[in-house]
């Protein structure tokens, strides 16, 4: 649980820093005016910190 912690926390990250990586990386594409708009991003954003969360907590759970 540990190392799952850790590697969400790590990609949630990332996920926060540069959401245009992982806008590219979905499955089907998405349209190019979708990946421009900013609210994408910031819905990124959110997710990535949710994450941030979620991973810290199952650091924190493994811990004790």
């Amino acid at each position: 649980m540990l190392i799952t912690g850790v590697l969400i926390t790590i990609v949630a990250i990332f996920m926060m820093m540069n959401p245009q990586f992982f806008m590219k990386l979905k499955s089907p594409r998405i349209p190019d005016k979708w990946l421009k708009n900013p609210k994408m991003k910031n819905v990124l954003r959110v997710w990535g910190g949710i994450f941030v969360i979620v991973g810290i907590l199952l650091i924190v759970f493994s811990i004790i």
